[in-house]
């Protein structure tokens, strides 16, 4: 069965950074539009808050996002680890899968905000219970991205390896593993987008330190600038993680593109 790919290099050029350009200046545009509409004491002008985030950077800023980074990158850690090897667990094994699938339901069910608050009930207000309860809720998407990366394997690959009497290390190594590269990938850049922001509610409930307590400092000030700036700070790490992720991902999956002429 024939697949259609784009060729690689398409929209990179000159008419996709003008795109992204004017989609850029759309998103300015509006924040404009939106702080004339409302006011700039409900809705300051990105100058602003830009204004306050230079200010902010030669003072707390960096402590604040240093640390709420630590919170992130550890948990990131964790559930990445635990996720990936319970999601192998549960698509190569249909008994691991069937005894844990109430688990991951129930975690993929529950509100977002439940772990963290049993978590300092259980805890108390420490570092150790708002990483925990950030892995609470990171694994079960890990688990269920993997596990279907797992079933989404070439069976005929797999097939060829055990006809060859390769040793099931090998096979993991070679044939499992590089198919479930972009898997991993596309799931990382997404629980680390959710552990970015599920950060600031555990900051926000039980720290004091981090963006998320900054964030609600500034709130309870009423310094709209505060919490924008701190947020704007946010999103500027992510985007460019996220951008690092991309590449990566891009580099890991080169082999799976068509080889012209075949």
């Amino acid at each position: 069965m024939a697949v259609w790919v784009r060729p690689r290099g398409k929209g990179k050029g000159l008419s996709g950074g003008l795109l992204q350009g004017l989609s850029f200046l759309s998103l300015l545009l509006t924040w404009l539009l939106l702080s004339w509409a409302l006011g700039s004491q409900v809705l300051p002008r990105p100058g602003e808050t830009l204004d306050f985030l230079l200010r902010e950077a030669r003072g707390s800023l960096w402590h604040h996002l240093g640390i709420t980074l630590l919170r992130v990158g550890l948990a990131f850690l964790l559930a990445m680890t635990l996720g990936v090897a319970l999601g192998l667990l549960t698509g190569l094994y249909r008994l691991a899968d069937r005894l844990l699938e109430a688990w991951v339901a129930l975690g993929l069910s529950i509100p977002r905000i439940l772990p963290v608050v049993v978590a300092y009930l259980l805890l108390g207000l420490n570092e150790t219970a708002a990483v925990l309860a950030l892995v609470a809720i990171l694994v079960p998407q890990v688990v269920v991205q993997v596990r279907e990366g797992v079933k989404a394997l070439d069976v005929k690959l797999l097939e060829m390896a055990r006809a060859f009497h390769r040793s099931k290390s090998l096979v993991l190594r070679r044939v499992v593993l590089p198919q479930l590269v972009p898997y991993v990938l596309g799931t990382a850049r997404g629980t680390l987008s959710l552990a970015w922001k599920m950060v600031v509610l555990v900051e926000l409930l039980g720290r004091t330190s981090g963006v998320g307590y900054q964030i609600n400092f500034y709130f309870q000030m009423f310094e709209m600038r505060g919490i924008l700036a701190y947020g704007l700070a946010m999103t500027i790490v992510l985007v460019l993680v996220d951008k690092v992720l991309l590449l990566l991902s891009d580099r890991l999956s080169r082999w799976r593109r068509p080889v012209e002429g075949l």
